[in-house]
């Protein structure tokens, strides 16, 4: 560029020389001739290096699609696993080359090294150069303009991570799931007089004639018809009310369409469901939720954890309402034997009947592998625990207190354990009576809020403690639980 200047300095100093002696006329004319080489120069030096521009950029994506591609999950599962170094190489140049194919491939060099970080991830590093051939520039003997560039990429292997979700299905989580829910069941039940004479309206759908199933006849106990009566009330009685069981089936569903898009073919992520509540029916405390479901009479098998995502999804249709008999305190929630019974259905039998009825103890893995899996157990309740004995100031001798912290400890040692509990109060809307408040207000409100500070202990840390006062709080806070546990993906660090 320097010589240029040099160039048409020499040329205007000689005209004006020039003009002195043919007139102002010809001078102009001159100084034009002689200029317009010079500035066709100019201009097209001025292409040349913004074509090298272009160039430059399309390298520079290409690099960094290189780098990101070879360390991406895809690549790691094509090559064989994120210990392939070399096939995830041989990916990213690929990717590279796709890339630049419509560019002058002649002289473009480009290398990619994928290497561990010693940590369990991989580091990818690309570095290009070349040399952009010129139009105009070669007139001044510059023939190319080069460029260069680099980029680095760190990722984690592919983490496998298996996710428990224990809902607690019990009377409690037949609350309405919104303020305006609560409000229109309140007035539902009381328009259909479907409470008990001491409740009047009430927000819980379960609260309802006939929610005590002894028979006329004196045989024993007849169907049980809780959830066909919470049912009644909330979808045939008038418009459908969402319950927070209903909210808990939508968290779910959720995380699940969440966890289809991130692990796509590798099905790194794998999902139980499981509903706790003594059952009256089969008498189990946690029942695994399959699809189809389960035949009767539990195996270990039913408890497995599966990456059928469609499947788990059609699965968590079926959690619902769970029914109870109250003065056989089944139906409640007894979470001491509950998340025993959960830990215990994963230990092998001893020896197993079968291989498919052969299972592996829940023990927390590094998520290397599909056989040591990250446990993840995600817990939805209330919190509150259903204790038979005298004194409790009802007819049939049963008392809530809050969840015993130590009773998480089982659940701690084998997975990272979030807690998602589902508030109470406001219960009653318009409400001249409220029982049901007043009982549970020193458990909720009190000083200090003792299933609040029992769940939040409970839980693995703060971090995987939430509080859902509503239904689409529990959506939100299973999708924050279930975002924590995700590894960064691959990030470009140069």
């Amino acid at each position: 560029m320097q010589s240029i200047t040099h160039a048409w300095r020499r040329l205007v100093d000689r005209s004006v020389r020039l003009s002195a002696s043919i007139g102002q006329a010809g001078a102009v004319a001159l100084i034009t001739a002689v200029a317009a080489p010079v500035m066709v120069m100019i201009v097209g030096f001025a292409c040349d290096y913004g074509y090298a521009s272009y160039v430059n950029q399309r390298l520079a994506r290409a690099t960094d699609s290189g780098t990101i591609g070879s360390v991406s999950q895809t690549a790691a599962t094509t090559a064989g696993g994120y210990t392939q170094t070399a096939g995830m190489q041989a990916i990213g140049v690929n990717i590279f080359n796709a890339n630049v194919a419509d560019l002058p491939s002649n002289g473009i060099q480009f290398n990619l090294s994928v290497v561990a970080d010693g940590t369990g991830g991989v580091i990818a590093t690309g570095t290009y150069t070349y040399k952009v051939p010129t139009f105009f520039g070669g007139l001044l003997g510059l023939n190319n303009i080069p460029v260069s560039g680099v980029a680095k990429t760190t990722a984690r292997p592919v983490t496998y991570a298996n996710f428990y979700i224990l809902v607690d299905n019990s009377q409690s989580m037949g609350i309405a799931a919104t303020a305006s829910d609560m409000t229109n069941l309140y007035n539902r039940v009381l328009a259909n007089k479907n409470a008990s004479t001491t409740d009047g309206g009430c927000v819980f759908a379960c609260h309802v004639k006939g929610r005590v199933n002894n028979s006329q006849d004196g045989s024993g106990l007849q169907a049980f018809t809780n959830e066909d009566l919470a049912h009644n009330l909330t979808r045939i009685w008038g418009a459908p009310i969402t319950l927070r069981i209903d909210s808990a089936v939508s968290a779910v569903n959720g995380i699940v369409s969440s966890a289809a898009q991130i692990a796509g073919t590798t099905k790194n992520i794998q999902f139980g469901l499981y509903t706790i509540g003594i059952d009256p029916n089969t008498g189990l405390r946690v029942t695994p939720i399959k699809d189809p479901p389960p035949a009767p009479g539990k195996t270990s098998t039913d408890f497995t954890v599966s990456s059928d995502y469609a499947s788990v999804q059609r699965a968590a249709s079926q959690i619902s309402l769970g029914n109870t008999v109250s003065q056989q305190n089944r139906g409640d929630t007894d979470f001491t034997n509950e998340f025993s019974d959960f830990i215990n259905a994963f230990k092998p039998t001893n020896p197993p009947k079968s291989a498919a009825t052969a299972t592996t103890a829940l023990v927390q893995g590094d998520g290397a592998s599909a056989t040591s899996p990250l446990n993840y157990i995600f817990l939805v309740t209330d919190g509150l625990t259903d204790v038979v004995g005298n004194g409790c100031g009802n007819s049939f001798a049963v008392c809530t207190s809050p969840i015993n912290p130590s009773d998480c400890d089982a659940l701690k040692a084998v997975a990272t354990l979030g807690v998602i509990y589902t508030t109470y109060l406001p219960i009653y809307q318009n409400n001249t009576a409220p029982n049901l408040e007043t009982r549970y207000k020193a458990l909720v409100d009190g000083n200090p809020p003792q299933i609040r500070t029992n769940l939040q202990a409970c839980a693995t840390s703060s971090d995987w403690y939430f509080e859902a006062q509503d239904g689409p709080s529990i959506v939100s806070a299973m999708q924050t639980l279930f975002q924590r546990t995700q590894p960064s993906s691959a990030r470009i660090t140069q």
